[in-house]
């Protein structure tokens, strides 16, 4: 019965998506800094780089979605 339980969980997280927004909100407030300075200052491909390094599991749709929230954090405090 355990083991049935085991193999359950384990199923059931791989099958969980990815969430970068999720991902992203687990982030140290350093690293969170990291990456808006490098969208905001030096650029989206400097950002996209740094995604798939934190992430490789993120895909380039995730990497937009990312980008749309932060501009959308960054237009909501001003």
């Amino acid at each position: 019965m355990l083991m049935r339980s085991g193999l359950r969980d384990i199923v059931e997280a791989g099958s969980n998506s990815f969430n970068i927004i999720e991902e992203f909100s687990e982030l140290s407030p350093r690293r969170k800094v990291l990456l808006c300075d490098h969208l905001f200052t030096e650029g989206r491909q400097s950002f996209y780089n740094t995604v798939e390094i934190l992430w490789p599991d993120a895909s380039h749709q995730d990497s937009k979605k990312l980008e749309k929230f932060l501009y959308s954090l960054k237009n909501r405090s001003h």
